[in-house]
């Protein structure tokens, strides 16, 4: 029958040794802002680089979040996150990066007092 791939191998880890130890640098920037008197902006980017394996590829990740109060009951949240690191394997393609990784979430909440 078939035999499927374990996802550690796809991934290109190793599970007899699940840390990985790097040396480099690390920046990170954020910022907050009220764009109008009910939406909020929130963002935070993540720079690193890993100084003993390609230290031009640069690992980056970016979220970026804007709330907005509509009443006192209900709040909506969008959030867009980028994430590219070149380490990270394609598990179709497994000698090649996956290349930028988006994740788009809208939440909505409601909340009441008693």
């Amino acid at each position: 029958g078939n035999v499927e791939t374990p996802l550690a191998t796809l991934y290109g880890l190793d599970p007899a040794n699940p840390n990985r130890g790097e040396f480099g640098a690390f920046v990170t920037a954020s910022v907050r802002k009220d764009i109008f008197k009910n939406v909020t902006y929130i963002s935070k980017l993540d720079l690193y680089s890993n100084y003993l394996k390609n230290p031009a590829n640069i690992d980056v990740f970016w979220t970026n979040q804007f709330k907005m109060k509509v009443n006192k009951f209900l709040q909506v949240s969008y959030s867009l996150d980028m994430l590219y690191d070149d380490d990270v394997k394609n598990p179709v393609a497994p000698t090649h990066a996956l290349g930028l990784q988006v994740l788009s979430t809208l939440g909505v909440g409601f909340a009441f007092k008693m």
